[in-house]
């Protein structure tokens, strides 16, 4: 599937801006749990320093004493321990070593605290950890002095509750944020693209009859103002180029239209002779044909390097087209000689026409001189009909037909489409069909062609009938 440079400009900078801001969110609860880490370590370091003085001041003689002396210093430092951490989220917890083993003291906001501990937490090595105690988050200090081991405990919900407003904020804050970026993004990229496609739309209508256009002025200073003019100086290389062969083909028709004259007018004096022999009468005609041949070709010529220059003066007036296809028919008859082919006018609406009569009489002659041209045996229908906006001209016969294949062709200049229409009667030249495209483009309507071997052609030409163009 192809996008549009605008989709992929959008996608584009929409990705880059979704990197940013996930890099920039990361980053960011980086530094909040960086610092919530410092700031809670700091004070748990303050908590183990005033532990570990308030036993060493007080209650070393733990490490020694026994009986009802040590039990009595023991109440001593529960109590203590009581006082300072029995209502707060904090929990202190003593492993001492003495001479008759292990003795455990704890106290906080979590009753038998040192039972909730996973297993060999006490023995893992000194610095700080995050533990899950109650429903609650932790962090703890272990610290191990010569006496024993030291674990200072403080509840650590602050940076899981900023952890859940943020996944809120993102819940909400991500798809609104991608949403107004791919809005915006689009937005830009539309403004950013809006050169590319003036110049596509100027690119678009600048044809062979208009090669003075040309793109737009780009004031900008970058890469697209350089390719706009480049463009332009292509484009005006290209119209000079065009130009000397549309100025070649009109001078050398006109050259040639004298002498064809000239020579085409003494051939049919020579041919009114009585004195000539068949052989020479017979050539004569040929030379003749071959002459009149050449003066079309060369009519034709200049009729289209008139169109391709935009030269040509279309003369509308308005007139009956019917008549014009009457006789276009009653023509018809005598050009198809002895030939088995019946021609009949199907259906000739009155229709006035505001077109120029000539080049619209030049089309209808084409036309049916190509159903006859092509067409051996068989019959050639036409039907003339209107409506409130359009006429339709439709020529249809049962001739030689033209192949699928060729038929996006057949209004290209000098096709020909095979060596059998090549030698069918009067052969052609290979632009009728393209001066009919001409005629019907410059009164903005459409011809269509549907052909199949062996079976016949069809042509229907469409036309406005008040054009104003």
């Amino acid at each position: 599937m192809k996008y549009s440079i605008r989709t992929r400009l959008t996608s584009l900078i929409t990705l880059i801006y979704l990197s940013v801001f996930f890099f920039l969110l990361v980053a960011g609860a980086l530094a909040l749990y960086l610092g919530l880490k410092e700031e809670i370590d700091k004070k748990l370091q303050l908590e183990r320093d005033q532990m570990i003085a308030l036993f060493e001041a007080d209650f070393t003689g733990l490490l020694s004493v026994t009986g009802a002396t040590r039990d009595s210093l023991a109440d001593d430092f529960l109590d203590d321990l009581k006082e300072m951490y029995g209502y707060k989220d904090q929990f202190v917890i003593f492993s001492v070593k003495t001479e008759t083993g292990r003795h455990t003291y704890s106290d906080g906001g979590i009753k038998n605290v040192q039972l909730l501990l996973p297993e060999g937490f006490l023995s893992k090595a000194e610095g700080f950890y995050n533990q899950r105690l109650g429903g609650k988050f932790y962090r703890a200090v272990i610290t191990k002095p010569n006496w024993g081991t030291l674990v200072v405990g403080m509840e650590n919900q602050t940076f899981f509750e900023v952890a859940d407003e943020l996944a809120e904020i993102l819940l909400l804050g991500v798809p609104l944020t991608f949403i107004l970026v791919l809005l915006g993004g689009r937005f830009l990229a539309g403004i950013a693209m809006r050169p590319v496609v003036a110049s596509a739309e100027a690119t678009e209508k600048i044809t062979m009859t208009n090669l003075s256009e040309r793109l737009p002025e780009y004031t900008g200073k970058d890469e697209f103002g350089k390719l706009v003019s480049t463009l332009n100086r292509m484009i005006a290389r290209l119209e000079e180029g065009i130009n000397r062969v549309q100025q070649f083909t009109q001078d050398a028709a006109h050259e040639l239209r004298t002498p064809l004259t000239t020579l085409r007018g003494e051939l049919e004096l020579a041919y009114q002779k009585s004195d000539l022999s068949d052989d020479l009468r017979a050539s004569i005609q040929k030379s003749l044909d071959k002459a009149i041949l050449m003066s079309r070709i060369v009519e034709n010529l200049m009729l289209l390097a008139q169109s391709d220059t935009g030269n040509y003066p279309i003369q509308k007036n308005t007139f009956r087209f019917d008549e014009l296809v009457k006789d276009a028919v009653d023509d018809m008859m005598s050009l198809v000689d002895s030939r088995p082919i019946r021609i009949r006018l199907k259906h000739c609406d009155e229709i006035l026409l505001s077109a120029d009569k000539q080049l619209i009489h030049r089309l209808v002659l084409n036309l049916c001189d190509n159903a006859v041209r092509f067409t051996r045996t068989g019959k050639i229908e036409v039907a003339l009909s209107s409506d409130e906006k359009n006429v339709e001209f439709v020529i249809v016969d049962t001739g030689i037909g033209i192949p699928r294949e060729n038929l996006p062709h057949i209004f290209d200049r000098f096709y020909r489409v095979d060596k059998a229409r090549s030698r069918a009667r009067n052969g052609g030249s290979g632009l009728g069909l393209s001066i009919c495209k001409w005629i019907v483009d410059a009164h903005d309507g459409k011809i269509l062609v549907d052909s199949e071997v062996s079976k016949g052609t069809s042509v229907t030409v469409s036309l406005p009938l008040n054009n104003s163009r």
